[in-house]
């Protein structure tokens, strides 16, 4: 294929022998090509000396990076919006769209070639093409992800979405914002076709050519020019039905995505000027919210893990602290957890050892973790065909010498001391001597656990939240010995089974739980101040959190909770007190969703997806017996109470050093609490506050004791008007 036509930094255009011009991208210094303003000046220039050349036959739009079509627009074009007007931005959507357009208004068709990751920006550039080819690569997905950044598509995707498929669909597909692969595409009729990868471009040349000698792209182009009809019980039942289900699913604490709904619907009766119109109108206000921007600065912090490696600054790898490449994980424990963390190194592609002494725990556990592995999550059932082929990848064993040759060995047994010493002590016995070893613990100090190694070094703990396959945190403990290069390869490999891996040093409770433990033990305190415990659920959802926090016990275990409360309460008895209703409902056999009664009724039948039918009646009378005066109190203040210590908490941990960097503690309590996405993390929701506010709330509050009393750092903030988290770390 001779190159010819123009080359820039970002884009090639060369002329294929039968005419047909492919206009490739290729975005320098990145992993995946990103739409920036660099794409955007030479793409228009591109399109300019098309224009002035002799005009192709037709135009194949495809990538140069493997893997990758476009990965969407620049997140720091949108964060380079702050203080920009509604207007100037309608205008910046306006010259976007303008520019995207230029691909279906030319006299010859186009075809954009998908081969790999197509989001946001991306899929918009691709569906103002007249046609589009999907490849069948594991790699490829397709998908308009602007929601989760509190955003919808601001170059033209509603408007063309919702004429190509319908805007039903194109509000289901955009809402979500989850991404579908080539295959889904072509049933959603996203695109027109979906091949390997190697016959993508022969199959655009071919669709070229047919279009032309039809002028297909001619009679597409002006049925999608069109208004889409739409009968006025239709749209009814669309604005009624999806607005519900919207409702449901955000609280509506997320503007996006009835934003969505509004936009399509409108945009697809009216012509593509005011369609056009709408949608930049709609994105300009969403993109100037505060959702938006605390939903974009949490997309920031994401990617800030995936490139922090756990040592140093956060930001660039220590020298003397690189990770080591595991090849060969092994799991001790085939309990609840140990069986979760075995199936997460299943379905990302590890072959795995998983040791346990009791064989019958093995067994029952090997089945399980082949089912979990095998999860299919859009068919909500376990792929048999899977299982089976994953089956071959899990080694079992009673025996500990077969953890011989792991490189990596996590231990998951029994949350007892004397019982994890004895297993850590063993696998050290047989490992070699550069294996690390880490422990699955939520409440065992990593220095105390580390007594029972030779080489304390080589040793951290990795905390896996339950269920293991939809936690995407896990803390990664530094113990008084750590070296950084265990750290390293901790954190190294937990990005590899997808997950979110925060850095913390060794303190009772580590982080999560010492952050989870006020917002808990309050909910218990107001419960005995008589507060109805549906009340107290209630608030704290309508604050945005996914479930209560008597729910939230329930579903953790009573029993779990009693025996991290004691560790808390025996480092911080002071502000986090163990409280005596917990003990006495684990005595009444009051475990939570597992036993089917907790605070709430469940239906046992329903198991650990029980949701609670009613407060268990017999709760009150065990409450009753440690009563606490009542207290009149609003909504608000119910809210204060729940959620103020837990920013205490926060400014002790910062204070203490148990994190390196404030932006890990919004992260871990967004990931692992569920702390609401659009109020930033518990930290940039307190700036959001400002501390002078969090003293004039907590001041009504001091007689309930020291957990409600101002910290040293949040009294200096308020002097110095200033912010818990700086505009450097924000």
């Amino acid at each position: 294929m001779p190159a010819t036509g123009r080359e820039s930094s970002t884009v090639t255009v060369e002329r294929l022998e039968d005419g047909v011009l492919v206009l490739s991208f290729l975005v320098p210094g990145r992993r995946q090509n990103v739409i920036t303003e660099a794409v955007l000046v030479d793409l228009a220039a591109a399109l300019d000396a098309i224009d002035r050349g002799p005009p192709p036959r037709g135009l194949v739009v495809c990538s140069g990076l493997k893997g990758s079509f476009f990965a969407g627009a620049d997140v720091a074009r949108l964060e380079a919006l702050a203080g920009t007007s509604p207007g100037d931005i309608e205008r910046l959507c306006a010259a976007g769209r303008g520019l995207f357009a230029r691909l279906s208004a030319a006299a010859w068709p186009s075809v954009a070639v998908i081969d790999g990751v197509c989001l946001g920006g991306g899929l918009e550039l691709a569906l103002a093409c007249d046609f589009r080819i999907a490849t069948t690569a594991a790699h490829t997905s397709l998908g308009l992800p602007e929601v989760k950044l509190g955003l919808l598509p601001g170059w033209g995707g509603t408007v063309r979405l919702a004429r190509l498929i319908g805007p039903g669909p194109a509000v289901e597909f955009t809402a979500g914002g989850e991404p579908v692969d080539g295959r889904a595409a072509q049933l959603l009729g996203i695109v027109d076709g979906c091949v390997p990868a190697e016959e993508a471009l022969v199959s655009a040349r071919r669709l070229i050519e047919c279009q032309i000698a039809q002028a297909g792209h001619v009679a597409r182009r002006k049925r999608l020019a069109a208004p889409v009809g739409l009968a006025p019980e239709e749209r009814a039942f669309l604005e009624a039905v999806v607005s519900t289900v919207i409702l449901g699913r955000t609280g509506g604490h997320y503007p996006a995505p009835a934003t969505i709904l509004r936009t399509i619907l409108a945009g697809a009766e009216a012509d593509l000027a005011e369609a056009g119109r709408l949608e930049s109108e709609a994105f300009a206000a969403l993109s100037t919210g505060d959702v938006s921007r605390q939903l974009v600065r949490v997309f920031r912090l994401g990617e800030r893990n995936r490139r922090d490696p756990g040592v140093g600054g956060g930001d660039a790898p220590s020298p003397d602290a690189e990770a080591a490449p595991v090849e060969h994980p092994a799991v001790v424990g085939a309990g609840i957890m140990g069986a979760g963390i075995a199936a997460s190194h299943l379905r990302h592609g590890f072959a795995l050892t998983l040791v346990d002494v009791n064989a019958e725990t093995l067994e029952r556990g090997a089945a399980g973790i082949l089912e979990e592995a095998a999860w299919d999550r859009a068919a909500r059932r376990a792929d048999p065909a899977r299982s089976l082929a994953l089956a071959g990848r899990l080694r079992t064993a009673v025996d500990a010498s077969a953890l011989a040759g792991a490189d990596l060995v996590i231990e998951s047994v029994l949350e007892r001391t004397d019982v994890k010493r004895r297993a850590l002590a063993e696998i050290e016995r047989v490992v070699g001597p550069d294996t690390v070893i880490a422990t699955n613990t939520s409440t065992n100090p990593i220095a105390n656990l580390a007594t029972a190694l030779t080489n304390p070094a080589r040793f951290c703990g990795m905390h896996f939240f339950n269920p293991v396959r939809r936690m995407t945190l896990v803390e990664v403990v530094r113990g008084p010995e750590t070296s950084d290069a265990t750290i390293a390869t901790a954190v190294a490999h937990a990005k590899r089974l997808s997950k979110c891996p925060v850095v913390v040093r060794d303190s009772p409770g580590f982080l999560v739980n010492r952050l989870l433990m006020p917002y808990l033990h309050e909910s218990v305190e107001m419960l005995r101040e008589g507060l109805d415990p549906q009340r107290i659920d209630r608030v704290a959802r309508a604050f945005g959190m996914p479930m209560g926090p008597l729910e939230l016990y329930d579903m953790i275990g009573l029993d779990t909770a009693f025996y991290a409360g004691l560790v808390l309460d025996g480092a911080f008895g002071d502000r986090i007190e163990s409280s005596p209703v917990i003990p006495a409902l684990v005595k009444s056999g009051r475990l939570g969703r597992k036993t089917g009664a907790g605070f709430y009724v469940y239906d046992e039948s329903a198991g650990q997806r029980a949701k609670p039918a009613r407060p268990d009646a017999g709760v009150l009378g065990l409450v009753a017996a440690y009563a606490l005066p009542a207290r009149e109190t609003t909504d608000r203040t119910l809210a204060d109470r729940l959620l103020l210590p837990v920013v205490l908490e926060a400014t002790r941990v910062l204070d203490e050093g148990i994190v390196r960097d404030g932006r890990d503690i919004d992260l871990a309590v967004i990931h692992a609490l569920g702390f609401p996405a659009f109020r930033g993390g518990v930290l940039a929701w307190a700036d959001t506050l400002g501390a002078a506010e969090i003293l004039r709330r907590l001041e009504p509050l001091a007689d309930l004791g020291v957990r409600m009393h101002p910290t040293r750092r949040l009294l200096d903030v308020a002097r110095g008007g200033g912010r818990f988290l700086s505009e450097a770390s924000s």
